[in-house]
């Protein structure tokens, strides 16, 4: 009676505020005699308190025959015994059981701080549910990375604004002021600088600064579209317009940009044939899919961006120079890097802040040496190049300060660069003697392994062996090689 008295108190907790009404006193049962759970409770010593009848069943026992029995003599595979004496839930685990594998879990019961028993319960009936549970879950998997494919090519408006800019030069900030004045406008504008000078940023945020800012932002690299794909992926096309074609279709970046802004870099690098096709959608705003009926009306803006001289195209008949007058209506000229050299400090500034995780007592920062490197360096690649040379220096440098040998040969043997250790006026000297930092530096990043450091140098291994022997330069911690 006691035992049904401590029943009824913990069902009464159980339901607290809730009503057991005949809803929920259903449910307990299915709980408890749910053919596929297949529940057993043992206590403290492994005894069978309780076996739900799907088990009974499938054991071949009568109802309530299993209870005082060690839970080893009904199911000799049984671990319950064990997790009592453990205390440690075992979920998930395979189980022999009459000749069928099992997938079960067994839980302690505790009590007042102490293990009172244990209860066990049927995950997976056998294996081959548990396949087929897998592929489902394969096949869902294989459907959320088709989804994040989609979603990666739909369309999304831009985040970044004129305030991602960064520079206080002269000539950055007349462009800066020039981009925010068209980007009112919604005229066509044709984006021209060398290649690392921020043309797409531009276009970024010339686009989220115009009444467009709330439509799609497309990009599309011209360089990256192969020839015979280039018209479809401008334009678009219907189904079966075409072997190999989407059996749906596909709308084209155009198409996409439809109330927004379609960004084309280095558009000077399409077909001749295309650029025909690209000028009567400029013209007419107007779009046909290949395999279409009709034409399509489109609202877009284009911005485009090169960094050649597209007259120069023109001139080579490499460019329509009715798509060029187009395009040159509106340009907005980005400056190179050597033209506003002291925005070099706080880009570098930026890029060792941002960019890179260090621990808060490691903190690198570029010293005054180095930085006289940089701004006599004329920097082909622009800021894209600086951003490169400044990981690459901040990896090499050893302390919190960036010193000049830390930087690449390239400049180091520039003039400002020339105060090296070595103290060499010779560019070969220069070169030589960051060569040699370079090698040690990657030796004791590999731990000696020569393989890794050949990978890491893009070097061939004999030739790595002739550098170590000509600046005797042996394994770290083995001093020169003599």
């Amino acid at each position: 009676m006691r035992r049904v008295e401590e029943l009824l108190a913990v069902l009464e907790e159980a339901f607290g505020p809730y009503e057991p009404d005949e809803t929920a006193v259903e449910a307990l049962r299915v709980l408890l005699d749910n053919r596929y759970e297949g529940l057993i409770v043992v206590d403290a010593h492994g005894r069978v308190v309780y076996m739900n009848r799907e088990n009974e069943r499938f054991l071949g026992l009568e109802r309530g025959a299993a209870r005082g029995c060690h839970i080893t003599k009904l199911i000799p595979s049984s671990r319950l015994h064990v997790v009592c004496q453990t205390g440690r839930a075992e979920v998930g685990h395979l189980q022999e059981i009459q000749g069928k594998t099992k997938v079960v879990a067994r839980i302690p019961i505790r009590r007042g701080g102490r293990i009172v028993g244990a209860m066990g319960s049927i995950m997976f009936r056998d294996l081959e549910e548990v396949g087929r549970l897998s592929r489902r879950v394969r096949v869902l998997e294989d459907r959320v990375a088709s989804y994040r494919r989609k979603l990666r090519s739909v369309p999304l408006r831009n985040r970044y604004t004129f305030e991602h800019i960064l520079g206080r030069g002269r000539r950055l900030l007349e462009a800066v002021d020039l981009a925010k004045r068209v980007a009112r406008a919604d005229a066509d504008v044709l984006v021209v600088g060398e290649t690392g000078t921020g043309k797409e940023l531009f276009a970024h945020a010339i686009h989220n600064a115009s009444e467009r800012a709330d439509g799609p932002f497309v990009r599309l690299n011209c360089a990256a579209i192969p020839r015979d794909l280039a018209e479809s992926e401008l334009f678009g096309y219907e189904p079966g317009s075409f072997s190999g074609a989407d059996r749906r279709g596909k709308i084209g970046k155009f198409e996409q940009a439809h109330g927004g802004t379609i960004f084309l870099d280095e558009i000077g690098t399409l077909p001749l044939e295309i650029q025909a096709k690209l000028l009567r959608v400029l013209q007419e705003k107007e779009v046909e899919r290949l395999g279409g009926a009709g034409p399509r009306y489109v609202d877009f803006r284009l911005l485009a961006a090169t960094n050649v001289d597209l007259k120069e195209l023109v001139d080579q008949g490499r460019l329509r120079s009715d798509l060029y007058f187009r395009l040159n209506r509106m340009l907005l000229h980005l400056p190179p890097l050597r033209e506003h050299p002291e925005d070099i400090p706080l880009y570098v500034e930026h890029f060792l802040d941002t960019r890179f995780d260090y621990e808060a007592d490691d903190t690198k920062r570029m010293g005054a040496p180095a930085q006289a490197a940089l701004r006599a360096y004329p920097w082909p690649g622009n800021v894209r190049e600086l951003l490169n040379v400044v990981e690459r220096a901040a990896w090499n440098a050893r302390g919190r300060e960036i010193r000049p040998e830390d930087l690449p040969s390239h400049l180091i043997a520039s003039p400002a660069g020339r105060g090296t250790p070595a103290g060499s006026t010779l560019l070969r000297d220069a070169v030589e003697e960051a060569e040699k930092r370079l090698i040690r530096r990657v030796l004791e990043i590999t731990g000696g392994n020569k393989s890794q450091a050949c990978r890491l140098l893009g070097v061939h291994r004999a030739t790595l062996y002739q550098k170590l022997a000509r600046y005797r330069i042996a394994d770290p911690g083995r001093g020169d090689m003599s």
